[in-house]
């Protein structure tokens, strides 16, 4: 049984919608359901499609490495650290399904991480819809427009943190936020991002990823809302990504964004 030419179309798509609905399913570490739903399109395709089936290895992948960062969390909970040491190390085991997509990106010969170059400073950029809007600037402003936003919002939250810049503090506050911005983008805008883009293109991948990266805060304790708005935070990590070609513009909002959240206590120090 061969599929119609509509079907080969369609079948990109099915595969960032079970991407997202499996992002959901093992953020409830429902994981057999999870390889149970990722098996049967695996042997779907190979059975009535010719298409490339690199996207669903690199969705195992992940799938293998996520069950790994759990297993490596609960051990790291029950070393004798301070708990603001635990957190950093919590956010070293995002390199276990960065290295087993890694692995697999390699194995099928594809590049693993699109965007691994210099960024294209003056690329353009627009608002609200990245490609198109009613203003169109460079990045360079772009990025720095954003974290002054940010900024912005963050201030408030800032004065009534009370903070005492101790050591301590600050070795957190730098290690936590360069280890978590630069794995977490690593991880979503380099090699989830790019396995997307060369499944269904740069638009489809900015959306699927945006999605997939605000749902996979759910584990987190984050609400639903809360996790709409990472969501459209992941969407314009994607776009900067995308239109300068390199993900360190991406790199450098998310760190940014690290130190915001630390200094507000939304990331709390526990003295």
């Amino acid at each position: 049984m061969m599929i119609s030419a509509r079907q080969k179309m369609i079948l990109p798509y099915f595969q960032l919608f079970l991407f997202v609905i499996i992002i959901v399913i093992v953020q409830y570490k429902q994981f057999t359901v999870a390889f149970a739903l990722l098996l049967t399109c695996i042997l779907y395709l190979a059975i009535f499609a010719k298409q490339k089936r690199v996207f669903l290895w690199m969705l195992a992948a992940y799938i293998v490495g996520y069950l790994l960062f759990l297993f490596g969390d609960r051990l790291i909970d029950s070393l004798p650290y301070h708990v603001n040491i635990l957190m950093v190390l919590s956010r070293c085991l995002m390199l276990c399904p960065i290295l087993f997509m890694f692995y697999v990106a390699r194995k099928f010969g594809e590049t693993p991480i699109l965007y691994w170059s210099w960024p294209d400073w003056q690329a353009k950029i627009s608002f609200p819809f990245i490609w198109r809007g009613f203003h169109s600037i460079s990045i360079k402003r772009f990025l720095l427009i954003a974290i002054s936003i940010n900024m912005v919002i963050f201030i408030p939250f800032i004065l009534k943190a009370s903070l005492s810049f101790s050591l301590p503090f600050l070795l957190f506050l730098f290690s936590f936020s360069l280890i978590n911005g630069i794995l977490e983008e690593i991880l979503w805008r380099g090699m989830i991002l790019t396995s997307m883009v060369n499944l269904a293109g740069e638009k489809a991948g900015l959306l699927f990823s945006g999605i997939g990266f605000g749902l996979s805060h759910l584990i987190l304790g984050y609400s639903l809302p809360a996790c709409l708005g990472f969501a459209i935070g992941g969407f314009f990590y994607a776009g900067i990504t995308i239109r300068s070609g390199s993900i360190f513009p991406a790199m450098i909002w998310h760190i940014g964004f690290n130190y915001l959240m630390i200094m507000s206590g939304l990331i709390p120090f526990i003295n």
